[in-house]
């Protein structure tokens, strides 16, 4: 229910009939809820269905007990055609039971019934029945604006403007609406001014991005040239060593040949021969040695002295 009606106050000025439709779907949700009833009666005298309205806020009163809505209730009977209604309601409301304020609405509304009816002067008499001081800020302005009205059907456009420029002054100085005001669409909006800025243009940062590029370029070939620089150091100290290794081989043999040479100059040729067969007998007993250390069975089994 409460949904429907929420939607019907907000469509009402956008969707009057989708607006209405949701105040029905409430009314058929909850027929027996004062609030709903009379939620939808408001909404149907906006809407001009004076004997909807009239229908559902006499319900509203029924259930609740309240003459809040007696002035509404009256004017809807004015809106279908039915002045007397509207008078007779007038009639039977006391103002000690309604209070200043919605007697002196129920009035005004008395006050039209009368100019329906084409009874003009009995309708300023009534009106001048009501004082000006004491009432409501909303109230007065009606009021004023209403006596304005009936004084202009009467032929006095001097003193009518009088009357209607003091409800629009009073309508200003207390906030409140005269009617015919245009709504701003913008009121309650607070309009922040941002400071501009200024975005780079499109391609921009292009040059940027190159530079960028050409430098991690550099920078990787740089990268590339260190390694290449160390890979091409290493495999030269490595190429060293080795031709290091090859030559210091060479040069122990060339040195040790040498040396032998050298020593040989300084012996007679008959010491050297002799020499060389001792060194050659001493290398043959070596290795019969080395021979006897490998297989010292087959030693044992021929210097055995028991055979």
């Amino acid at each position: 229910m409460a949904k429907h009606l929420a939607a019907a106050s907000a469509l009402l000025t956008e969707d009057p009939e989708l607006a209405h439709a949701h105040a029905q779907a409430a009314v058929q949700r909850g027929s027996r809820v004062g609030a709903v009833r009379e939620a939808a009666g408001i909404i149907a005298y906006q809407l001009d269905l004076y004997a909807e309205a009239a229908r559902e806020l006499r319900t509203h009163r029924r259930i609740t007990g309240s003459n809040d809505n007696l002035p509404l209730i009256a004017d809807s009977e004015r809106g279908r055609g039915r002045p007397e209604k509207a008078l007779e309601l007038f009639a039977e409301a006391k103002e000690e039971e309604l209070g200043s304020d919605l007697y002196t609405e129920l009035l005004m509304v008395a006050a039209g019934a009368h100019i329906d009816k084409g009874e003009v002067e009995r309708a300023r008499r009534l009106l001048e029945t009501r004082p000006f001081n004491g009432n409501a800020n909303g109230t007065l302005v009606r009021l004023l604006s209403v006596y304005s009205d009936v004084i202009r059907l009467q032929g006095d456009a001097d003193l009518a403007d009088r009357y209607e420029e003091l409800a629009r002054r009073t309508a200003k100085a207390t906030g409140t609406l005269f009617g015919d005001e245009e709504i701003d669409p913008n009121e309650g909006v607070e309009i922040i001014t941002l400071e501009e800025v200024e975005l780079p243009e499109e391609g921009a940062d292009e040059p940027d991005s190159a530079a960028d590029a050409d430098a991690d370029a550099d920078a990787g070939t740089e990268q590339d040239a260190e390694r290449g620089t160390e890979a091409s150091g290493a495999e030269a100290e490595a190429s060293a060593e080795a031709e290091g290794l090859a030559v210091s081989e060479a040069s122990v043999e060339a040195g040790g040949t040498g040396e032998f040479a050298a020593v040989d100059a300084g012996f007679d040729a008959e010491i050297v021969d002799e020499l060389d067969e001792i060194l050659a007998a001493a290398e043959t007993d070596a290795d019969a040695d080395d021979t006897d250390a490998e297989h010292p069975e087959e030693g044992a089994a021929e210097t055995d002295p028991r055979e």
